[in-house]
């Protein structure tokens, strides 16, 4: 019984401490979506990524419109070509089927130009987001800053919103 006691003080304690460490600890969020939405810099790069965007996608339609093109023509001749002009003809569509696949992963792939180019006018941007964030929270004395966007927040005060300081320290930076 005695032991039992011990062992529920203990826990109390323990609990009482957390609950103490827990008080002490400051906790923010911001919320990156719309950081990204206010941001100068963010809508930027953000439309020039949508031009590059268009453009290849622009290049990608063409390329199938023409194997449409060639497919639906060669369907319709095939019967009255001669053998070698069938098979030269059934060649350039292979070559054209794989061109378009080749495009695909060059252009548009995990690896691709979108992402490179992405990575080239985006980048920039994010990182100086995450500096300010970084430097809104040392300044603030805050351990730690979620993204609302990114994170499991379901509820969380206003009060402790700092997307307002982020987008005004990023906006004071320019």
């Amino acid at each position: 019984m005695k032991k039992m006691t011990m062992l529920m003080i203990g826990l109390l304690v323990a609990m009482g401490s957390t609950d103490l460490l827990a008080q002490a600890m400051k906790i923010g969020y911001v919320n990156s979506d719309r950081i990204l939405a206010e941001f100068d810099e963010a809508k930027e790069a953000q439309r020039k990524l949508d031009v590059e965007a268009k453009k290849l996608e622009d290049e990608y339609r063409g390329l199938l419109n023409k194997l449409d093109s060639l497919s639906r023509d060669f369907e319709r001749q095939k019967m009255i070509m001669s053998e070698s002009r069938r098979l030269t003809k059934e060649n350039e569509i292979t070559q054209l089927q794989q061109s378009i696949q080749r495009y695909q992963i060059e252009k548009m792939g995990p690896e691709g130009e979108i992402y490179k180019k992405q990575a080239e006018l985006v980048g920039p941007v994010l990182e100086k987001i995450k500096a300010v964030i970084e430097k809104v929270g040392k300044e603030n004395k805050y351990d730690y800053i979620f993204d609302t966007v990114a994170g499991n927040i379901l509820y969380a005060e206003p009060v402790h919103d700092l997307t307002d300081k982020v987008l005004y320290e990023l906006k004071r930076s320019n």
